[in-house]
C-alpha cells in the first residue's frame, strides 16, 4: 500500500437538460446545459488550492466537458478511463423517469428500495459498476502520484464511497450528491478515510434529484 497521504476528489459531472426533465440518463449522450458548464467553471475555482495532479474522466461527454474545464482552470491533464463510466441502464436510457414508473412499475418499485437485487432490462447492476469502479480506483491509489480527481457519475460515486466505506448492501440510497459537487478521501498505509462529502458551496444553483 502506498506510504504517502494523498487525497481523492470524487467530483460529479456538472447539470444536463435530462436532469431538469427527470429523464434516466445512463449511457446515453447528453450534454451539460449552459448552468452545467457554469457550474463545471465554479467548481474549477473552488479545487484550484487543492494540489490535485490530474484528472481521471467517465467517457461519456458531459464527463469530459466537466474535467476540460476543470483541468484548463488548473493547468493539469485529464484522461479517460472507461472503468469510471456510468452505469448502463439498458431499456431506461433516455426515458422520463415517469414513463418507467408506468412501464415498469415493479422493477420501479425495486429500484427504489432494493436497487442492489435488480437489473434493468439490457442493463448493468449496480453492484458491478460498483465493482469495476473500486477496481480500478485500488489499482491507481497504489500508483506513484499525488492528488487527483475522479469526474464520474452518481451511480459510479455512490459505489466508491459504499466499497471505501465498506457499506453494506442496500447502500445505493444511502448516498446522494449534487451535480457539480465534490466529496474527497485521503489515502495513506492506514487506507481510506472520508474528510468530506458532498461540498456544493461554490455552486450558484441545483437541482435536487430524489430517484
Amino acid at each position: 500500500m502506498a506510504a504517502d497521504k494523498r487525497r481523492i476528489f470524487l467530483i460529479r459531472h456538472g447539470e444536463t437538460e435530462f436532469n431538469r426533465l427527470g429523464v434516466f440518463r445512463g449511457r446515453y449522450e447528453v450534454d451539460l446545459n449552459s448552468g452545467g458548464r457554469k457550474q463545471a467553471g465554479e467548481i474549477a475555482h473552488a479545487l484550484e488550492s487543492e494540489s490535485i495532479g490530474f484528472l481521471l474522466t467517465s467517457p461519456l461527454g458531459r464527463a469530459t466537458e466537466t474535467a476540460d474545464i476543470i483541468a484548463a482552470v488548473l493547468g493539469i491533464d485529464y484522461r479517460v478511463d472507461e472503468a469510471f463510466n456510468n452505469i448502463d441502464l439498458g431499456s431506461w436510457q433516455g426515458v422520463p423517469k415517469h414513463l418507467v414508473m408506468r412501464d415498469y412499475s415493479d422493477l420501479w418499485r425495486r429500484w427504489i428500495t432494493e436497487p442492489e437485487e435488480m437489473r434493468i432490462p439490457n442493463g448493468e447492476t449496480v453492484e458491478e459498476v460498483r465493482e469495476r469502479a473500486f477496481r480500478r480506483l485500488e489499482e491507481i491509489v497504489d500508483e506513484p502520484g499525488g492528488n487527483f480527481g475522479i469526474v464520474t457519475h452518481r451511480s459510479v460515486l455512490k459505489g466508491l464511497a459504499a466499497s471505501i466505506l465498506n457499506v453494506p448492501a442496500p447502500w445505493f440510497w444511502k448516498f446522494y450528491m449534487d451535480n457539480a459537487a465534490y466529496s474527497v478521501f485521503e489515502y495513506d498505509a492506514a487506507g481510506f478515510v472520508l474528510t468530506s462529502w458532498n461540498s456544493n458551496s461554490h455552486l450558484s444553483e441545483k437541482v435536487k434529484e430524489v430517484f
